[in-house]
């Protein structure tokens, strides 16, 4: 991975905008051909934070097989309305960082960027641009589950035309999240699609398409938009301890609250 670290993230970001380019990987394997799964944490990253790492690790106890690769994806015209708070270059920095953390583990990891911000046309692209395997399953939480499945998102297509395809061939792997909505409601999302409650909107067999799994409780309250409001306010590094994987949080207290202004 050493070749990415010979630029910084500023010239490749420009230089993919320059380029126009639909996808591009900017570190770690540039194609991926002998994995039997891809495990795609698409996010903004805004900061990568411990309940990123713990989705990533849950999936892998999940799927159990050494045979997976792990993307780290940052959509750079959907991860915010602007580049801001923390600005893309630096966001690519902080995933450069958690793709290290992941490598030691002996847990095969990339980062990329792209132009696209709908699960359906990153799924497009990367199965072109990157990925020639098996299984791929896009790691999320569940309001983000619940989001991708909302047919405004579509009109004037309904759901299972927009996505009919891409979910012939895309599993998710959804923890819960700490939120408005009970926790055991979350948990049975994934039935009452099998059971046809959402039927026509959902259609009742992708149910078997997602795995949602119970959060750890000290993940489960994790936010980046928390972890700002703390850098911001000058809070010590202690008070982040558990919140950032200790080299990304080496990096926030390094960069300061101009990283998030």
């Amino acid at each position: 991975m050493t070749s990415f670290k010979m630029k910084s993230c500023l010239a490749v970001y420009h230089a993919f905008c320059e380029q126009k380019l639909p996808f591009q990987v900017i570190y770690g394997a540039r194609e991926v051909t002998s994995s039997k799964g891809l495990l795609v944490l698409d996010s903004s990253f805004n900061p990568p934070h411990s309940a990123h790492y713990n989705l990533i690790k849950r999936a892998i106890k999940h799927y159990n097989t050494q045979a997976l690769h792990v993307i780290l994806l940052l959509s750079v015209n959907n991860a915010d309305k602007a580049p801001k708070p923390a600005s893309f270059e630096k966001r690519m920095e902080m995933m450069c960082i958690m793709a290290d953390i992941l490598e030691k583990e002996n847990i095969s990891t990339s980062v990329g960027i792209t132009i696209h911000g709908k699960f359906v046309n990153k799924d497009k692209v990367l199965r072109r641009d990157f990925f020639k395997g098996g299984l791929v399953s896009y790691l999320v939480g569940f309001d983000t589950i619940v989001r991708i499945l909302n047919p405004k998102y579509y009109l004037p297509q309904s759901v299972p035309d927009a996505l009919g395809e891409f979910m012939e061939s895309t599993n998710f792997f959804c923890l819960t999240r700490k939120s408005d909505q009970e926790l055991e409601k979350q948990i049975q999302y994934r039935s009452n699609i099998s059971d046809g409650l959402y039927e026509p909107t959902i259609p009742r067999d992708w149910g078997e398409k997602i795995q949602i799994e119970l959060n750890d409780d000290k993940y489960s309250a994790i936010s980046s938009s928390h972890i700002r409001e703390m850098v911001l306010k000058d809070s010590p590094a202690e008070a982040l301890e558990g919140q950032l994987p200790l080299p990304i949080l080496k990096y926030v207290m390094e960069e300061g609250k101009q990283l998030f202004l």
